[in-house]
């Protein structure tokens, strides 16, 4: 389920399988959980960036913060019309009001290339597909999202090239921008390191290749198996309700 909204009146014939899901925003707890079910990456909108080679990485990326994309969200996507205030009146930051149009994609394409770090908040559920096409063009992603689930993380350590921020410290006035102005250059390089050399399992190919996002989440699903045949063999023995679902 490739959208917060996808399977949306189906959801509880599917209840008993493994789901593969980008968020679980709007999803009953009951029906899909991150015990039995798979996170999955969004496809990312932008363009991979496959020939990023500069010499000077950090002094290229002449932006130091950048966000483009709808500003009104429901929920947790609130957030964004508050940073939007939070933000306003820095030289080097970009925090713009836009919709999703082919050129609209190709400029913030080409902002992501030249900025250092790509913000990433909360949409209308905790997740969107920014943050993927953060990583696919090694913009360090700056994450603002209090319960957002991550694809591979069991594989893949986000720390190794994000930067979280809580709602409470994003909407501090002043603190994000300071923190990520006096983030060290050499700290930096090794995230956009990292990034290049990560950015192949956000790919999704057909066929797949070795550790893309199809292999991984295919790779995903198998890990889950044990546990869910764990839970179908005791649900098919048990011969009382299930005293771990009592406990607390």
């Amino acid at each position: 389920m490739t959208h917060p909204n996808a399977f949306r009146f189906l959801r509880e014939q599917v209840n008993a399988s493994i789901q593969i899901v980008v968020d679980f925003g709007r999803h009953p707890r009951t029906m899909s959980n991150i015990s039995k079910d798979v996170m999955a990456p969004y496809v990312h909108v932008v363009d991979s960036f496959t020939d990023d080679d500069t010499t000077e990485p950090f002094e290229s990326r002449t932006t130091l913060l950048f966000f483009r994309g709808r500003t009104y969200r429901k929920d947790e996507g609130i957030v964004r019309v508050k940073l939007a205030k939070i933000l306003a009146g820095y030289d080097d930051v970009h925090y713009e009001r836009s919709v999703a149009t082919g050129e609209n994609i190709k400029v913030s394409s080409r902002g992501m290339r030249s900025s250092k770090f790509c913000l990433h908040p909360a949409g209308d559920t905790p997740s969107s597909c920014r943050l993927f096409d953060a990583i696919v063009s090694h913009c360090v992603p700056v994450i603002v999202s209090d319960q957002i689930e991550l694809p591979f993380e069991d594989e893949i350590d986000y720390a190794q090239f994000s930067i979280f921020f809580s709602f409470e410290e994003a909407l501090k006035p002043g603190y994000m921008v300071n923190e990520l102005r006096k983030f060290p250059k050499e700290r930096w390089l090794e995230m956009w390191k990292r990034l290049k050399n990560i950015s192949h399992h956000y790919e999704f190919q057909y066929p797949p290749n070795k550790e893309d996002a199809v292999n991984m989440l295919w790779r995903q699903v198998k890990h889950k198996l044990p546990g869910v045949k764990l839970a179908v063999r005791r649900s098919q023995r048990l011969k009382v309700p299930d005293w771990w679902r009592r406990r607390r």
